[in-house]
């Protein structure tokens, strides 16, 4: 394994993930790293009394999962040399609690401004419902404008956080996630990746926008 080392004695400049689980969901976990929309699997280890340890390298903060034998459940974290924690409740796998890792705690409060942001949609649905039972086109217009407001309030959002974070890794994860979007803004990305600091811009995730755009 290139990137993920499997070394005791790499303890001290990689990586220890514990993990603990709040109720029984397997005995066996497995740790994939995830590259563009596949998932490589990287190291598996067993589930003692609800708790696993991984331990390795890495050569640059990735994102990965967490998967369980005979579960559909799937978690996804990002993996630093850095000596963390994740406690995992099994009835939400959505919403594990990650400590000592400063890049999984950014990365929870883009995602938690990011739920504020959508949950606006949830009004709209009840009167998107109505408007459509009752055919009234003048309604849904308007909800369809709402609808995309929201969308550009979070595009805007998301843009402005990769600006002020330029020097994490984290933004050249969520900088790269536009480029899945049904409609990318290529300027944008690209001027938005040449605000990256130098060191990010080496991350796989920036390396990623590089070739799509020819930026290297």
């Amino acid at each position: 394994m290139s990137q993920l080392k499997k070394d005791s004695d790499l303890r001290n400049n990689g990586f220890v993930l514990n993990g603990s689980l709040k109720t029984f969901i397997s005995d066996k976990v497995y740790l994939s790293k995830i590259v563009e929309n596949e998932i490589q699997p990287v190291d598996s280890t067993i589930i003692k009394n609800n708790n696993f340890v991984f331990t390795g390298r890495v050569d640059y903060p990735e994102r990965f999962a967490l998967t369980f034998k005979n579960s559909s459940a799937e978690i996804i974290l990002i993996i630093e040399n850095a000596n963390f924690e994740i406690l995992l409740d099994p009835s939400q796998p959505n919403e594990p609690v990650i400590k000592g890792s400063e890049l999984n705690a950014e990365l929870e409060e883009y995602k938690l401004a990011s739920k504020n942001i959508f949950k606006k949609i949830d009004y709209l649905f009840p009167k998107f419902q109505k408007a459509r039972l009752e055919n009234d086109v003048k309604k849904l217009n308007e909800i369809g404008n709402e609808l995309k407001n929201i969308e550009t309030e979070f595009i805007d959002f998301s843009f402005n956080f990769i600006q002020k974070n330029s020097y994490s890794y984290v933004a050249a994860m969520i900088l790269s996630d536009h480029l899945k979007a049904s409609s990318i803004d290529t300027v944008r990305i690209s001027n938005t990746y040449k605000q990256l600091s130098e060191t990010v811009k080496k991350s796989p995730d920036a390396q990623l926008i590089a070739a799509a755009f020819n930026l290297r």
